[in-house]
């Protein structure tokens, strides 16, 4: 089971919907050294225009100097693959995905790049924020606590209030290396570098209206915890 915490007036405070976290086991991964790449939890939130990710890790972000971040979406509406934007060494277990968000901590920490694809007989780069992109950016202010941030446009990946969309969330290295971890899975993705990386059951995430200041009124304190798979 995922634990999911909707911390409603805090993030509604900052214009944001409730945001859903999504527990991973920790320590599963194949060389526990890679603290950097070992998910702990997810949180996914929007606003009116942006899908914020987080990955929390066991690790410090600063130091290795690399680790990429990586989602993979299904939106249900758009030509989707079994591949993913990056050629990196993932089975999705037959799932296929739509988009392909992947990032960088790399430089020390310093800086979280990040591009985003989708598919369409093959994969395009519909934004990177090397190119100054709108839809994509990326945030390293979290970094040495082990928290890589980035958000992407809903327009981007043909999201609108009221879809739900599954997904993926994997950490990597680099060339054609596997999803070093799942979010997908408790257990181990994968046992080696060489080895392609296998997903479980995608998770999903439902775009919810983002709400105004006026709905905190009367609300202080509010918290609401569900569960979900």
């Amino acid at each position: 089971m995922k634990t999911m915490t909707v911390c409603a007036v805090l993030v509604a405070a900052a214009g944001l919907a409730g945001a859903d976290m999504y527990n991973d086991a920790t320590g599963e991964i194949f060389d526990t050294g890679f603290a950097h790449l070992d998910i702990a939890s997810v949180t996914l939130t929007n606003d009116a225009d942006f899908l914020y990710i987080s990955v929390q890790t066991t690790g410090d972000l600063d130091n290795p100097n690399w680790g990429k971040y990586a989602i993979g979406i299904n939106n249900g509406k758009d030509a989707s693959d079994a591949g993913n934007g990056w050629g990196r060494n993932i089975d999705w277990n037959g799932q296929t995905i739509t988009h392909w968000s992947a990032t960088w901590a790399d430089d020390g920490g310093t800086g979280a790049g990040g591009e985003v694809y989708n598919f369409d007989g093959g994969w395009n780069l519909l934004g990177a924020t090397y190119n100054g992109d709108s839809n994509i950016s990326g945030d390293d202010s979290q970094h040495a606590a082990g928290v890589q941030s980035w958000a992407i446009s809903l327009a981007t990946l043909n999201l609108v209030v009221g879809d739900t969309f599954t997904f993926d969330i994997i950490t990597t290295g680099g060339g054609n290396d596997p999803g070093v971890d799942h979010l997908s899975r408790a257990d181990q993705a994968t046992p080696f570098w060489d080895t392609t990386s296998v997903a479980g059951d995608f998770l999903s995430y439902t775009v919810v209206p983002a709400p105004g200041a006026a709905a905190l009124l009367g609300m202080g304190g509010l918290l609401a915890t569900r569960r979900r798979r």
